[in-house]
């Protein structure tokens, strides 16, 4: 009896430590919210894998909100915000650390919302009104179905070569999307109103279409018009 109880306890004790080391991860993602966080910012990533937010998070001053320093992470926002002030940074990778994904919620009033290295994915992502830019990503990324409205002395969407930028909403910004290297990159199908500078890309080899521009200053500024854009309600 005295061992059918002893074996009781221990059982009871096993459920309890397993249910504690599982609550911070569902199928091999490791959830994310303000009080696992536990006030220590940034919340750095470590290793490769997935990780879901299960909750908003409030960043202080003068830091960054979530730093990866690892390649190959997905961070899943699931539908929830990331705010800070506009002495700090949403999302950052870390120099080096490459194939970076985040999607699926907001990253607001920060001064830069979100920075990415290169072979790095945004998708879904609300980011609106930081202090300066919004998306940055590196080479060979895709930015699709943002919107990056309102960043007023930055970029909506910034990328350096080779990435393709596609139906986002880009409005009130200083520019509306950047691309610095002559390396091609394919923009289309993004809305593109009220900027500065609409499209500024360097170079001819970066190609745009089926964009609707409307309100820029200047609506487009370098690269190759694939034609079916509408500037200010004309085919351009």
């Amino acid at each position: 009896m005295k061992r059918e109880k002893l074996a009781a306890v221990f059982f009871a004790a096993a459920i309890v430590l397993g249910l504690a080391a599982s609550a911070g991860a569902v199928d091999g993602t490791i959830e994310i919210n303000q009080a696992s966080i536990g006030g220590v910012f940034p919340y750095t990533i470590g290793a490769s894998g997935s990780y879901r937010l299960t909750g908003n998070i409030q960043v202080p001053s003068s830091t960054f909100g979530i730093l990866v320093n690892a390649k190959n992470v997905t961070i899943d926002l699931n539908g929830f915000s990331i705010t800070g002030p506009t002495d700090s940074n949403g999302i950052a990778a870390g120099s080096g650390f490459v194939g970076t994904t985040v999607e699926n919620g907001t990253v607001t009033g920060f001064n830069q919302a979100i920075i990415l290295n290169d072979n790095s994915t945004v998708k879904s992502v609300h980011a609106d009104s930081n202090a300066k830019d919004g998306i940055t990503v590196g080479s060979n990324s895709l930015v699709e179905d943002c919107t990056a409205n309102s960043n007023l002395s930055g970029k909506g969407i910034s990328c350096n070569a080779g990435c393709t930028i596609s139906g986002n909403t880009l409005n009130n910004n200083k520019v509306g999307v950047i691309v610095s290297s002559m390396t091609a990159s394919l923009i289309v199908r993004n809305t593109i109103n009220g900027n500065t500078t609409g499209l500024f890309l360097i170079g001819s080899n970066s190609g745009y279409g089926e964009n609707v521009l409307n309100g820029n200053t200047a609506d487009s500024n370098g690269g190759t018009s694939m034609k079916n854009n509408v500037c200010n309600g004309v085919l351009c």
